[in-house]
């Protein structure tokens, strides 16, 4: 059951009332936003909604069923806050957020919560930021249970962002390791750098990681390692900045999700592998019987 304040529930009940929409975004990196669609800015709970950048949610609809509250966001874009290189590095993606209403001319009667949930795909249009808004219920629309793959599905130490549910086993401590960037070519192209005198981390045991950048312009950006060979890392897709030599990132050891090579050759971590390697493909299903000897 929803609940309001009785300040607010009396302002409703008004003759004529003063509501705005706000919405509040939390960003995987722990940075907060506020924005509004009144023509002034207000604080609330801490957090300053400021009525500069706007807001123009499309109409809310909810339901009692599970259909998924899906909606957009529209607010403009002035490169200072939904910067180019971080909108497209996918900084703001599987953002919290929390849309609610408020009285623009007493903020201290509190606010009716409308929508939470998180942020899909961010996109630019014609100088404004679009985001896709999924409620809540989109969690309901997920698959329960495991589908069959001849890879490991299992979160690789449970890392980046563990889930409480480390199906791999391994520790990610003992797989991390704190580096440097050296020579940069390009934002998917570098050099890293281990501390003191320690040598090169071998060839190829990074790929298929992750990298984690701690520092610099980057700093919260996770990125998929493609391949690793000299010292040189080569991502999948773009960082959002150019990194600069001496930021600090973390890698992590790669994993290709195979029984034999990976999980038990490497790993010696047979007894978790969560995948069906030895099961009939499609091919072996639908084949013709083999004729009698």
């Amino acid at each position: 059951m929803k609940t309001i304040s009785i300040d607010l529930a009396a302002h409703y009940a008004g003759s004529g009332t003063t509501i705005a929409d706000a919405m509040r975004i939390t960003r995987p990196d722990g940075a907060v936003y506020g924005f509004t669609g009144a023509t002034r800015s207000a604080t609330i709970g801490g957090v300053l909604y400021d009525a500069t950048q706007g807001l123009d949610v499309t109409g809310i609809v909810t339901s009692a069923g599970l259909a998924v509250d899906n909606l957009e966001l529209t607010t403009l874009d002035d490169g200072a806050l939904f910067k180019h290189a971080e909108v497209i590095g996918g900084i703001w993606q599987n953002s919290e957020f929390l849309i609610f209403r408020y009285n623009w001319a007493d903020p201290t009667d509190g606010v009716e919560n409308v929508l939470a949930g998180t942020i899909g795909q961010v996109r630019l249009l014609n100088g404004s930021i679009v985001c896709e808004l999924r409620g809540l219920q989109q969690y309901l629309q997920q698959p329960v249970g495991n589908i069959t793959s001849k890879t490991c599905r299992a979160n690789f130490a449970d890392y980046p962002r563990p889930n409480g549910n480390n199906r791999c086993g391994l520790n990610s401590a003992d797989h991390l390791e704190t580096v440097t960037v050296g020579t940069v070519t390009s934002r998917r192209v570098f050099t890293i750098v281990r501390a003191g005198a320690a040598p090169a981390i071998p060839d190829d045991a990074l790929a298929e990681g992750l990298v984690i950048f701690s520092a610099g312009l980057n700093g919260g950006v996770v990125g998929k390692i493609r391949s690793y060979a000299a010292a040189t890392i080569t991502l999948a897709t773009d960082l959002p900045y150019l990194p600069v030599a001496g930021n600090t990132l973390q890698v992590i050891n790669g994993c290709r999700k195979r029984l034999d090579e990976d999980c038990a050759g490497r790993y010696s971590n047979a007894r978790n592998f969560q995948g069906e390697p030895h099961r009939p493909s499609i091919d072996d299903l639908t084949a013709s019987p083999e004729p009698a000897a």
